[in-house]
């Protein structure tokens, strides 16, 4: 039978499991002691001068096809098997998954092969994760014993463990009750009968204090093997005699326990009594301003997250041309996140039809840790790395960290300030991501721009020059070069220069100066946009423009004319539009002919689709709907019609089903999903990227020509499945 110890840290449940192992294997029974603690030092009694090697050690040390399991099982005080898992160095590492990773590893080596009467799990003080509770799960552990003395602080953690333990334990009852470990505390016997008859728990042993356990703790010896005739050896061959009793099944010797709520359990033995809640802070911090847009809308809404924080600012940090970036994480994090940045990258060169010069996960480095270094901790990997990036010659380094260290508290600023002392004149970036601790794609890019925007150096000329910055590229969006160069003309023509392009393809320098600028252009209305927007206003007051990156001729007039009015060029852009107004007719004609008088139904999720509409009505066609669908990308949606246009704002798949077959639209316009086999109707998807400028409805007003003039379904899905004549 298995029994897991637990207690609060430095209650004795080292020296009691001892000498309980010490007490049974004095009756002839085979006993197995494993020590969960990483400072390995709960057979030390058993063991006397022999200091084991422990599991986590052993594992670091040698290879899979090289391990026995009696490198590390050791027999101690008349034949007691001891195990001590160890863990990592204090203040690094995962010590719990340590402990699931001990359990692995001794079951692979064959330990559950070999017979023991008892095994006792010697666990650290509280069920603090889900490593440390690996014993007290069902198929480990037969029976629980809780430890305390009459401290509140471990009769605390003792209600704690009951918590956990109710976690994992199903009806049947799995605790076998509380060892009492006197502290000579006044009313402490009080406190703990008190606390017992509350969680509904015996008391199964009283154990005093005593010198006794002193002495043999210098001698490194158990109380049964130094003192045998003491009445505190007595005690323990008492408690191994119920251990016995449990172990047979004689008797009803375990129980389910009731832990209590903080608040009970300090009535019960504070006699302290909560009567009101703690007051919030609000008022005193309330002159301090909230930074707006400070988390995406999946994590500020506590939708399911898109994506992780490390990815989103992996794929940030790499638009830098002449900075490195390394990934502190495992090599499937880097194998993914690279594979996904050069195939998306290849993909939009083929769609583009422009030259392919290379990944931007060229810059891209990782430490690549291991199972070990999960433990044990990724430091050493991450100065290794670092060091070998430096000598490469990159001056700026962002070092994102992936769950694994996230999870394990890796110190990476502290690498980074011993890196800096060696190699001084390098900037060295953080971007606290953890995986997907931060929170998604959105929000590690929030996080990145955030970092970076730190570093910029201060503001040299109140007034900027007559340039703008781009915000918030969509780096991996088909065409958005094609788009970049759109804007360029346009800016052009206003006698206006783009300085920089946060961020694609930016380099430091450019960066560096990206706060000269008198303007600020958002690429678009999203998180990311609205945080860097946040930041420059305040800190550099540079303005926003209010408009997105125009997408057909009614946003490029009214977003030209924005632009026009902050560099004084009214004149320059009337002429523009006037033009392109002209030009826009022509280019127009033919598509109208075909599509003039036909109906169109819109799904769409919540993107903005103004472009569409005045597309539409330009070529002269009837919208019968717009329906919203739900999208975890967007909170809100607004339109210029919606107060002309028929608007269903709970929309679904079902509803467009329905409308499709009562409305009978001569065209369907949708973001995802694309039509099923049971909606008859031709169709189109809404692009990602459409384009930018004047211009950019032509061709999609040409390709809704073309559908309109196929069938409305294949011929090949009427031939029977036939191939051939």
């Amino acid at each position: 039978m298995k029994f897991a110890v637990y207690g609060k840290g430095g209650i004795g449940k080292s020296t009691i499991s001892a000498n309980i192992s010490a007490s049974l294997a004095e009756d002839g029974m085979k006993v197995l002691q494993i020590g969960c603690d990483p400072k390995h030092d709960s057979t030390r009694l058993l063991l006397g001068d022999i200091i084991p090697r422990t599991v986590m050690d052993y594992a670091k040390q040698t290879i899979p096809g090289q391990r026995r399991l009696e490198d590390i099982l050791f027999r101690g005080y008349r034949g007691v098997a001891c195990v001590e898992a160890g863990g990592p160095e204090p203040g690094v590492g995962c010590a719990g998954r340590g402990i699931i990773t001990m359990f692995e590893l001794l079951s692979n080596l064959g330990l559950n092969s070999h017979q023991f009467d008892v095994t006792l799990y010697d666990v650290l003080g509280d069920v603090v994760c889900g490593g440390f509770a690996v014993p007290v799960r069902e198929e480990y552990a037969d029976a629980v014993v809780i430890v305390t003395s009459g401290e509140y602080m471990s009769l605390y953690a003792a209600n704690n463990i009951l918590k956990g333990i109710q976690n994992f334990t199903s009806e049947t009852g799995r605790i076998a009750g509380i060892i009492f470990n006197e502290r000579g505390l006044d009313d402490e016997e009080v406190r703990v009968v008190r606390f017992a008859n509350a969680v509904s728990l015996p008391i199964i042993a009283h154990i005093p204090k005593s010198t006794l356990f002193a002495q043999a703790e210098k001698e490194g010896k158990t109380i049964l093997e130094l003192f045998p005739e003491s009445r505190e050896a007595s005690i323990f061959r008492d408690l191994s005699d119920h251990i016995k009793k449990i172990r047979t099944g004689s008797g009803d010797c375990l129980y389910t326990g009731s832990p209590l709520s903080d608040s009970d359990l300090e009535h019960l033995l504070l006699e302290r009594k909560h009567t009101h809640t703690a007051e919030s802070y609000g008022p005193i911090l309330a002159s301090e301003k909230p930074k707006a847009l400070e988390y995406s809308s999946s994590v500020r809404n506590k939708r399911p997250l898109i994506g992780c924080a490390f990815a989103g600012a992996v794929v940030v940090t790499t638009q830098f041309t002449d900075a490195a970036t390394i990934m502190h994480a495992p090599a499937s994090c880097s194998l993914m996140i690279r594979e996904k940045i050069i195939g998306t990258e290849m993909r939009i060169t083929r769609i583009s039809n422009v030259p392919y010069h290379g990944s931007s996960a060229e810059s891209l480095f990782c430490t690549n840790l291991s199972d070990n270094e999960f433990i044990h901790g990724g430091e050493e990997s991450l100065t290794r790395v670092l060091e070998e990036v430096i000598d490469k010659g990159y001056s700026w380094i962002f070092i994102i960290p992936s769950c694994v260290p996230g999870l394990n508290g890796d110190r990476v600023r502290y690498v980074i300030d011993q890196m800096k002392e060696k190699k001084p004149g390098v900037e060295i970036i953080v971007i606290q991501a953890d995986g997907n601790i931060a929170g998604d794609f959105t929000q590690g890019m929030i996080l990145t721009y955030q970092e970076i925007f730190q570093h910029l150096p201060p503001m040299t000329r109140t007034t900027g020059d007559r340039s703008v910055t781009l915000v918030g590229e969509r780096v991996f969006a088909p065409g958005e070069e094609r788009n970049i160069r759109a804007i360029e003309k346009l800016l052009n023509h206003l006698v206006v220069t783009l300085n920089c392009r946060l961020l694609c393809r930016c380099s430091v320098k450019s960066l560096r100066k990206a706060h000269d600028s008198s303007l600020f252009l958002p690429i678009d209305h999203n998180d990311y946009s609205g945080s860097i927007r946040t930041f420059i206003e305040s800190t550099y007051h540079r303005p926003f423009l209010n408009y997105p990156l125009p997408v057909g001729r009614i946003e490029t007039e009214i977003w030209l004319r924005a632009v026009a009015d902050v560099f004084d060029r009214k004149d320059c852009a009337d002429m523009m539009i006037r033009d392109a107004w002209i030009e826009y007719e022509k280019k127009l004609l033919r598509s109208r002919e075909i599509l003039k008088g036909k109906t169109v139904l819109i799904t769409t999720q919540r993107r903005s689709i103004d472009w569409i509409l005045d597309l539409a009505i330009d070529l002269g066609m009837k919208v019968l709907r717009v329906g919203i669908l739900y999208s975890p990308f967007n909170d809100t949606f607004q339109s210029r019609y919606e107060k002309t246009i028929d608007f269903c704002y709970d929309y679904d798949l079902q509803k467009r089903l329905t409308d499709i077959r009562v409305l009978k639209p001569d065209l369907v316009l949708y973001t995802y999903p694309s039509l099923s086999p049971e909606e008859h109707a031709k169709s189109d998807l809404i692009p990602y990227s459409p384009g930018l400028g004047f211009f950019a409805g032509i061709r999609w007003a040409e390709r809704w020509s073309r559908i309109i003039k196929l069938p409305n379904s294949e011929g090949w899905r009427k031939d029977g499945g036939r191939m051939g004549g």
